[in-house]
């Protein structure tokens, strides 16, 4: 495409994303409950996480890529990149060539961290989603995977499954039902307001750990190469699939990048990793021109930093 023409577009994306009205108290949380089984380079706010009881941090720095050749999760840099803004909202898409690479060592820390999530929604409706452990017993991912408008708003319930790899599931799963969101995304369905997290009767983050969080200021985000992993529904079912890409636009609200990703990776984390360690920087919500996340900004910080402990 003509670069002046795309700057136009990209120009008038921007004027419509700065035009639209942000809900009042769109950050405001909210609680939910379900009704399905039970199981009996400078952060602007402090670094919250841990690797777990199992964890040894600074040796697992690399997952297997098939064929036995190792890939190494990208450290993030501030490095050129276009300022911009994307089009609409649209489904997720793959740019190209599908660079998604399997997870095949999900025991691996951070891996073991992001969970596959199948989803019953209020009318019974089947979906996946993807999240990741920010607490012990708390699992951050997007709004929509527990809030549904379309299928009558809270989950019925969520069965989460962290470090899936196909059938296997090395760390057993809990059942959700217990939710927090904001008005945001419950009342406004607005997307910059896309995320929540789910609350499990069992705390099987003591075991498998949970990645930091981090409120960036916009200079370290724009251009940083950054990380995400989750469980697309266009690849083995189960399976856990990672991407890397720098980040080409950032809003007060949300991350835009061409990190590859498909339906079912929605609530997947998109994080940062320096100095040997992990940090949540977003969450990833939508696709189009650009695929993107909710960002972890101050609003977004505050409310997970008060769930993580629930």
């Amino acid at each position: 495409m003509d670069l002046e023409l795309r700057w136009r577009e990209v120009e008038a994306a921007i004027e419509a994303e700065n035009a639209k009205p942000a809900p009042e108290d769109g950050h405001a949380p909210v609680s939910g409950a379900g009704v399905g089984e039970r199981e009996t380079d400078t952060l602007t706010r402090p670094e919250f996480g841990a690797a777990g009881a199992a964890a040894e941090t600074m040796a697992e720095v690399y997952t297997e890529a098939p064929g036995g050749a190792t890939v190494a999760e990208v450290e993030g840099q501030d490095v050129g990149a276009e300022s911009a803004m994307p089009p609409p909202v649209m489904p997720e898409i793959v740019h190209g060539t599908d660079d998604r690479v399997r997870v095949n060592n999900t025991t691996a820390y951070p891996y073991r961290t992001i969970c596959h999530l199948e989803i019953t929604a209020a009318n019974g409706r089947s979906y996946i989603g993807s999240g990741a452990f920010i607490g012990p017993r708390v699992v951050l991912t997007a709004g929509h995977c527990i809030y549904i408008h379309a299928d009558g708003g809270w989950a019925r319930s969520v069965r989460v499954i962290p470090g899936r790899n196909g059938s296997s599931k090395p760390y057993g799963e809990a059942v959700g039902t217990n939710y927090r969101s904001v008005k945001g995304w419950t009342q406004s369905r607005n997307s910059d307001y896309d995320y929540g997290v789910i609350i499990l009767p069992t705390a099987l983050g003591n075991t498998v750990g949970w990645m930091g969080l981090a409120d960036l200021a916009f200079t370290s985000l724009m251009g940083l190469n950054v990380n995400n992993s989750g469980y697309p529904g266009d690849k083995p079912y189960g399976t856990q699939w990672w991407n890397s890409n720098n980040i080409l636009a950032v809003t007060g609200r949300r991350l835009y990048y061409r990190i590859d990703t498909m339906g079912g990776q929605s609530g997947s984390p998109v994080w940062r990793f320096k100095d040997g360690n992990r940090h949540i920087v977003g969450i990833h919500t939508t696709g189009g021109t650009f695929n993107g996340a909710t960002r972890v900004n101050e609003d977004v910080f505050k409310n997970l930093v008060a769930w993580k402990g629930l």
